[in-house]
């Protein structure tokens, strides 16, 4: 009987082939990957909505630790005036200037969107224009839709307020957790 009878040769030639039969189908899911990956990079980079609404309440949050309570504003009213103020962060004044709420002063330039809010915080806090506002938060109203009310004076629309509660009841609530 020769050496080599009863020895079946073809099973080592067939897990060689299913080897390099395997690593090309790997290669082609990478390929097809990067390939989905890159050719909708662009629709990733544009739906940044959730992106911009999460990044600016972390800032919020951050900011809310180093600020008394009774000076805290509710996130939601926050996040709206943003919004409207830049098209869901998308302005050239937040692009270039990182100024969030078209905090005027010759446009102000801010050196993070974070410094942006915590400004946007201070004026609330300290500008006579909103007073009411500060007023309705001593009272123990932190309903944003109602502090909204007391914002008219932010922008020349008389529409305002109208806009950030619009923003704030079909944008953010039962959309996003602030």
């Amino acid at each position: 009987m020769n050496k080599y009878q009863g020895k079946d040769f073809n099973k080592k030639k067939t897990k060689i082939d299913i080897d390099v039969i395997s690593f090309f189908t790997a290669v082609v899911i990478v390929m097809s990957l990067l390939f989905f990956v890159s050719a909708h990079a662009v629709e990733v980079k544009t739906n940044t909505k959730p992106l911009f609404v999460y990044s600016l309440n972390s800032c919020i949050t951050d900011l809310n630790k180093i600020t008394p309570t009774e000076k805290q504003i509710p996130s939601e009213l926050i996040v709206a005036q943003a919004i409207i103020e830049t098209g869901w962060g998308t302005s050239r004044f937040a692009n270039e200037a990182n100024n969030l709420f078209g905090i005027r002063e010759g446009l102000k330039v801010f050196k993070t969107k974070c410094d942006s809010v915590a400004d946007y915080i201070r004026i609330i806090n300290e500008v006579p224009a909103y007073a009411e506002f500060r007023e309705m938060r001593q009272d123990g109203v932190t309903d944003a839709l109602l502090l909204a009310r007391t914002l008219k004076k932010w922008a020349a629309d008389p529409n305002y307020t109208d806009l950030i509660e619009d923003v704030i009841q079909h944008n953010i609530r039962g959309v996003y957790e602030l």
